[in-house]
């Protein structure tokens, strides 16, 4: 049995469990999500300990100087002792505008008090009540030092219902400041562009490409918005718009419901999946850029079929983040 601190309270582990295992087994109350080491959600202060590679991996320089580590991958050793973040750690924002998307899908347009540019592509974790928090893709703002985030509301999702319920239009957020490697560059100028978002994926995708068409980007981006229903396809009369306002752009929306097979024109509209539209439209050659927001069964399983189309991983993009299990009960083995 291992012994560690958070925050001067005594917890125990046992042999091999990470901090946030051994703190989740107890009931502790610490802010967690994917419990991968991307989120970012978990992430503690070592005050006292050694410090693995894999607990920070990924973490920018200052962020490591800091002694922040992943709870969900850093093992608990004897002595060990953490805390939480301080203040400092957060940039203070304000809730500019709220806009609802669909029955369940609310965008949140948000101005950061600080000159840090928050980048379409790149992500941030928003902090809410009680040190709760989740992490988001940025989607394109209103305006100069805004940015905003497409937030779908859960069945028991307290974080997302208190974001779309309770926070009103001029009240205060905490954020981290942005993280990633999911948004355009002026270096990619030569590639063309294949951008592919499931669900609320498609904020930080249309962040991708309007950063790419701002820049003047000449060779051609796809884009392609999957969705199980036609209803999830949220944005589809904006992106056929800007579709028609720029040659170089090519968007495509996909659904994989059959139920929902005559409601669409298979035409904008296909009842097909990622790497089926992939494999009769792109070859995955040098010249290609793949980037992929949303869910991360569905980014696991493009990023597998780009791979083995020779595609490098350093041309794949992914921003995906599996959120904390909020079913009451598990599921049974017919998955209801």
């Amino acid at each position: 049995m291992t012994l560690f601190f958070l925050d001067n309270q005594r917890f125990h582990a046992e042999s091999g469990e990470t901090v946030l295992s051994a703190l989740k087994r107890v009931g502790h109350p610490i802010n967690y999500s994917c419990t991968k080491g991307q989120c970012r959600s978990c992430l503690l202060r070592l005050d006292e300990g050694k410090i693995t590679p894999k607990a920070q991996k990924g973490l920018e320089a200052d962020l490591k100087a800091q002694q922040l580590v992943y709870a969900c991958q850093c093992v608990a050793k004897n002595g060990m002792k953490l805390s939480r973040p301080a203040e400092q750690s957060y940039v203070s924002a304000r809730l500019l505008d709220k806009l609802s998307l669909s029955a369940d899908v609310t965008r949140l347009v948000i101005k950061p008090d600080t000159t840090i540019p928050y980048t379409p592509g790149l992500c941030t974790g928003i902090r809410g009540p009680e040190g709760l928090g989740r992490t988001y893709g940025i989607a394109p703002g209103q305006g100069e030092g805004t940015f905003a985030v497409h937030v779908r509301r859960k069945r028991n999702g307290h974080f997302s219902r208190w974001l779309c319920d309770e926070v009103k239009v001029g009240g205060s957020l905490s954020l981290t400041r942005p993280w990633g490697r999911c948004h355009y560059d002026g270096a990619y100028g030569n590639d063309e562009l294949i951008v592919v978002a499931f669900g609320t994926g498609i904020g930080p995708a249309l962040g991708v490409v309007q950063s790419a068409l701002d820049s003047g980007h000449q060779r051609s981006i796809s884009l392609y918005h999957w969705g199980k229903y036609l209803d999830d396809l949220y944005l589809h009369r904006t992106l056929l718009k800007l579709m028609l306002e720029h040659k170089v752009l090519h968007y495509q929306g996909l659904i994989s419901a059959s139920s929902d097979a005559e409601r669409i024109d298979n035409h904008r509209v296909r009842l097909m999946e990622v790497p089926q539209i992939l494999k009769e439209r792109h070859e995955l050659g040098r010249d290609k850029r793949l980037f992929l927001f949303g869910e991360p069964d569905m980014v696991a399983k493009v990023t597998e079929y780009a791979f083995l189309c020779a595609l490098d991983m350093d041309r794949i993009h992914t921003q995906s983040f599996e959120y904390r299990d909020l079913r009451r009960r598990p599921r049974d083995q017919d998955g209801q």
